[in-house]
């Protein structure tokens, strides 16, 4: 199985919590819902009826996500346009009415992303853009107005399906669901937060699964003990190891520990 490795950033970023209202909250990673919207942006995917929510899925896209950065978030009063009936404004404003809305921010924002696909075709289209730095439509991290950048870093060309049954040092965020029993490996200097994130949609837009997920703010890795776990040697030399958040939510997916 052929793995792209690519680094994606910002100076701003805002992931909308899911139950955050008056004053919008952000996740503290890109989550996969969200990938998804960055890779069908990169490939020239249409949003008309979510095609490429579709062309993704049907291409088992598999996304795993690491931080690189440390997280960092600030809180900004934003004006938007008053729609819930009338304000009082100390003058008439031609573009209407406006509220402001307290809401936070990712600050330096930088994510490492894993990706896999079952086909090849759509594969190497991405990997041929991210590669030459090319995309079709303008990438942001969550708002349009927040522009991204990325950057080329590794392919694995394959790799190994394991479980040691100890903590081994992970490249992206763990779900809780597939950390075992001895658990996690506490190191000095880390700070491990756990965080609900979307993980699918379904061709409505409409989150349909949700995984508590494990990290460290720092941006550092994590040693846990994972029931399983993709290991593989990148072009450049560096040795991987990392999962696919959405990988129990794709048809068909492998449970071998083979190569693949």
């Amino acid at each position: 199985m052929r793995t792209l490795v690519f680094d994606i950033w910002g100076e701003w970023g805002h992931f909308r919590k899911y139950y955050s209202t008056s004053s919008p909250l952000t996740f503290s990673v890109l989550p996969p819902s969200t990938a998804h919207g960055i890779l069908g942006a990169i490939l020239g995917l249409s949003k008309e009826n979510n095609k490429y929510l579709t062309i993704l899925k049907e291409a088992h896209t598999r996304i795993g996500i690491g931080l690189i950065h440390p997280v960092k978030k600030i809180m900004f009063g934003l004006n938007l346009i008053n729609t819930k009936g009338n304000v009082w404004v100390p003058k008439q404003r031609r573009e209407g009415e406006r509220t402001q809305i307290r809401t936070e921010f990712l600050k330096d924002a930088r994510y490492r992303l894993f990706v896999s696909m079952d086909d090849q075709v759509l594969y190497n289209k991405l990997l041929s853009h991210i590669q030459q730095h090319k995309t079709y439509y303008t990438v942001s991290l969550g708002l349009s107005e927040l522009l991204a950048n990325f950057q080329f870093v590794d392919e694995i060309d394959s790799c190994l399906k394991k479980s040691t049954g100890e903590p081994v040092e992970m490249h992206t965020i763990v779900p809780l669901s597939l950390i075992q029993h001895k658990g996690i490996r506490i190191q000095t200097g880390k700070r491990y937060k756990k965080e609900r994130l979307p993980i699918d949609m379904d061709d409505n837009r409409i989150v349909s699964a949700y995984e508590e997920c494990l990290f460290d703010m720092n941006g550092q890795t994590i040693e846990a003990d994972v029931a399983y776990y993709y290991e593989g040697t990148g072009n450049n030399g560096t040795i991987y190891r990392y999962v696919f958040l959405n990988e129990h939510h794709l048809d068909n997916v492998s449970q071998k520990g083979v190569v693949l």
